[in-house]
């Protein structure tokens, strides 16, 4: 018996959920040397993007730093480096500053992912 509660739906609530761009970045192996895409790839997507907390923070390598990090709840994967895969860490864009994912968590037992992003254009907040 299945007793986890899907909050996909909660994900994508137009009370709760706001638009997300993201800037992606793509490519592929040309004999045996990965060669990135000359224009990144822009994509929208809603999710819920909160503040990050200090217990989020925890789990960033660069916790100690912040600058302005966000969680970002979407119901689409968000991507970090992944060497051999050949995916790029992902830029998102909100509330005018851009912030680079440092951590996603598959929580698609839930129905979503759970990612977070440090802020790229100085201190604060979007």
């Amino acid at each position: 018996m299945n007793t986890r509660v899907n909050l996909s739906r909660v994900i994508h609530s137009p009370r709760m959920s706001q638009k997300i761009t993201i800037l992606r970045r793509t490519g592929g192996w040309e004999y045996g040397t990965w060669v990135q895409s000359d224009q990144p790839e822009t994509l929208t997507m809603r999710g819920i993007v909160t503040m990050a907390s200090a217990k989020d923070l925890q789990q960033v390598p660069e916790g100690d730093r912040v600058t302005g990090s966000i969680k970002i709840l979407t119901t689409e994967r968000i991507y970090i480096t992944d060497g051999p895969a050949g995916n790029i860490t992902d830029m998102v864009f909100w509330r005018g500053a851009r912030y680079r994912v440092v951590t996603v968590t598959p929580d698609i037992d839930y129905g979503f992912y759970r990612s977070i992003g440090t802020r790229l254009d100085g201190d604060g907040i979007g």
